[in-house]
């Protein structure tokens, strides 16, 4: 049995913890469980079982250890996860039983899949990206790597995420609409036609409130 290591006790970090014991229910993977976080004061307040073991920026990958990046910031997920990686470290994929993934759909490593997510039929979810609760990923859609779906939000057929994509509660992509890398799309917004590289758009339909 393996240990699991989730980068990140924040509200993410503590949530994934729930998704982690709720996926052990149906399948034991890890003997132990613990998170690395730079605030190792950060739990202080909330009463879980796990423990932060240790930060970030000192961990040192060992024999029989995994992690999950449980950040819900696309900037922090690409600063951290490169880290890791050149350090060795083994990324888990934390999937919730209750969620709905087709056979044909590709799952990278270090995905987070939350409760009653739908990944749907020829969807590709990249490494270290976050698809949260009752997100709806359609057919066909692509997610680059480190993006970050919030709850709620619908990625409609053909529609595609490139690296370092932030969606907002709630967002709706229509079909084959495609935001480019690091763009953000505020909460409940609608996307009608393409988003820009490193372009803030909000509302219904979006618009662009914020360019480089």
């Amino acid at each position: 049995m393996k240990t699991l290591l989730i980068v990140g006790a924040g509200g993410l970090g503590r949530e994934t913890y729930q998704w982690v014991l709720d996926q052990e229910k149906a399948e034991k993977r890890w003997e132990d469980i613990g998170f690395l976080d730079d605030d190792l004061h950060a739990l202080d307040n909330y009463k879980l079982s796990a423990k932060i073991v240790g930060t970030v920026k000192d961990y040192e990958p060992k024999a029989g250890e995994e992690v999950i990046c449980a950040i819900g910031d696309a900037e922090i997920i690409a600063d951290i996860c490169p880290v890791l990686l050149d350090k060795g470290a083994v990324f888990a994929t934390v999937i919730h039983p209750t969620a709905l993934l087709a056979d044909t759909c590709e799952i990278g490593k270090g995905v987070i899949v939350g409760p009653y997510a739908i990944i749907s039929t020829d969807a590709k979810i990249a490494d270290f990206s976050v698809v949260n609760s009752y997100v709806s990923v359609g057919h066909d859609v692509s997610v680059g790597k480190g993006c970050v779906i919030s709850g709620f939000s619908d990625l409609m057929g053909f529609s595609a995420l490139e690296e370092g994509v932030f969606l907002g509660s709630g967002a709706r992509l229509l079909p084959s609409v495609r935001v480019a890398e690091n763009a953000r799309v505020g909460a409940g917004s609608i996307v009608l036609k393409n988003v820009k590289a490193n372009t803030t758009v909000f509302g219904n339909p979006a618009k662009i409130i914020s360019t480089p």
